[in-house]
C-alpha cells in the first residue's frame, strides 16, 4: 500500500510530461487500457515452451517462463501474472498438484490456471479468451 505522499507523486507523474533528450512527450495515462497482460508458462520442454512463448508474445502479451511446476509456483507468488499455463508433462511436481497449490495460496488463488496438452501450442480458444479478457 502506498503512503499518501507516494500516491500524490504517482498521480502527479501520470499527468506530467516526460522529458527526453531529443523532445518532449506527453505521458500516456496509466490504467487498464494501457496495461499489458502477463502470462506465465510452465513447461519442461524447451521446444514447446519457446513456441508457446512466441505465440503469446505475437498476441501482444507479456510472457514469463518457468521450467518446472515448483518454479511456476514461486514465480506466480512473486510476479502475480494474469494467467498461468501449465503443461501436463511437468516433472518432479506434477501440473495437477501445482494447480491445487496455486488455488489454495491466498496470493495466487485468483489467478486462472489452464492445463495444456503436452507438446501442443496454446489452443486458439484459450488464446482468444486470454487476449479478450486480460488486455
Amino acid at each position: 500500500m502506498l503512503a499518501d505522499g507516494a500516491v500524490h507523486r504517482v498521480e502527479r507523474l501520470k499527468s506530467s510530461t516526460v522529458l527526453s533528450s531529443s523532445s518532449v512527450f506527453a505521458s500516456a495515462p496509466i490504467g487498464p487500457a494501457t496495461r499489458i497482460a502477463h502470462v506465465l508458462i510452465a513447461d519442461s520442454n524447451a521446444r514447446t515452451r519457446a513456441a508457446r512463448a512466441e505465440q503469446l508474445t505475437a498476441a501482444g502479451l507479456r510472457v514469463s517462463i518457468a521450467h518446472t511446476a515448483f518454479e511456476a509456483i514461486v514465480k506466480a507468488s512473486c510476479h502475480i501474472p494474469d494467467m498461468i499455463l501449465l503443461d501436463g508433462s511437468l516433472s518432479e511436481l506434477d501440473a495437477a498438484t501445482a494447480r491445487q497449490l496455486l488455488a489454495t495460496c491466498p496470493i495466487t488463488s485468483h489467478i486462472p490456471v489452464v492445463m495444456l496438452t503436452p507438446g501442443r501450442t496454446v489452443p486458439q480458444r484459450v488464446l482468444a479468451a486470454t487476449t479478450r479478457q486480460l488486455v
